[in-house]
């Protein structure tokens, strides 16, 4: 079998850690056995990218060098689609059938609802469709071959490791507690003022503590920070199905969250892993428990069913229904 991903997000030299999932998810199908090609539509660097790769996919669907074709996010599913000869599997990843929140909090922004609508009515194309949550399953009009699939975690990056070390290879303090803020400070949907302002909160109440943002950096260095720090806090007005959260958890670093995304059903009944009102002093509350407690979580045994060989077995067997294959062939 061999399968051509197409992801408009991957990791790439100046963007090290956009999309580091999907590669991730490519090399764990490949280490099933599975061959996989990747098109990459670096939309980012060339504006005419999705029609270049359109008319690439159009051409190469007459070949047989390839059986079927899983698209990750809704554009590149829809390009996907305009051929008709080869099967095509979508992964939606939240804002493209969800759309996205304007800065304000308030609504949605115009274009991020029309991909959110392309996407939904694209989706009764496509042989089969793969949304991260129950609540991206909601929304999606097509009533068969629809699977809820998390993206996986690769164990043998996230691991728990010893803090002491992780703080001295980072050159962070070994007497000051440290909170993790895993996105762009500058994002307004992800609401670092209210995280901010939560550790400030502790400052005052003469807490020795410091909120670490983390963003852009290559996937390799993440558990080193997530293993440094004492917690890590989620404050977002909108995610579809994080994976930040599953890797802090499989570290077994302590997750304080709002509700959002599907991240009350990942940290549901973990102990140290705890969701929160969308308020600084209730943040701050069970920031300060946390790390006063010092504790790590169970977080790692919690989410074994989302290690990535599991998940990578879960979407062969999707690709296998596709293209009605018996599962003793590959």
């Amino acid at each position: 079998m061999k399968v051509l991903m197409v992801s408009n997000i991957y990791p790439t030299d100046q963007y090290p850690a956009r999309g580091s999932f999907v590669k991730s998810q490519v090399e764990s199908i490949r280490r099933e056995g599975i061959e996989v090609e990747v098109e990459y539509v670096n939309a980012i660097d060339h504006r005419s990218a999705f029609l270049r790769s359109a008319f690439r996919i159009f051409r190469r669907s007459f070949t047989d060098d390839f059986d079927l074709i899983h698209a990750h996010f809704g554009t590149t599913g829809i390009i996907s689609r305009l051929q008709w000869r080869k099967p095509v599997v979508v992964s939606y990843l939240g804002s493209d059938i969800l759309g996205n929140p304007r800065d304000s909090g308030n609504g949605k922004t115009p274009s991020s609802q029309v991909v959110a609508l392309l996407g939904r009515a694209f989706s009764l194309g496509m042989n089969a469709v793969i949304v991260k949550s129950r609540e991206m399953r909601r929304i999606i009009p097509k009533r068969h071959n629809v699977f809820v699939v998390p993206n996986g975690v690769d164990f043998q990056t996230f691991y728990p490791s010893d803090r002491k070390a992780a703080r001295k290879k980072l050159g962070l303090k070994s007497g000051k507690a440290y909170v993790l803020f895993p996105s762009n400070a500058t994002w307004p949907r992800k609401q670092f003022a209210l995280a901010d302002r939560a550790v400030k909160i502790m400052q005052e109440q003469g807490i020795p503590v410091e909120l670490i943002t983390l963003y852009g950096k290559e996937q390799a260095l993440v558990p080193l920070y997530m293993n440094a720090c004492d917690a890590m806090v989620l404050t977002s007005l909108w995610e579809g199905s994080p994976n930040v959260v599953k890797e802090a958890m499989a570290c077994n670093l302590p997750v304080v969250s709002v509700d959002v995304g599907d991240v009350a059903e990942v940290i549901g009944g973990c102990d140290g892993c705890v969701l929160v009102p969308r308020k600084a002093a209730d943040i701050a509350r069970v920031l300060t428990e946390l790390v006063s407690s010092g504790a790590r979580t169970d977080g790692r045994s919690r989410i074994r069913h989302l290690e990535i060989r599991v998940v990578a077995r879960h979407i062969i067997r999707i690709y296998r229904s596709v293209l009605r294959v018996p599962a003793d062939r590959i």
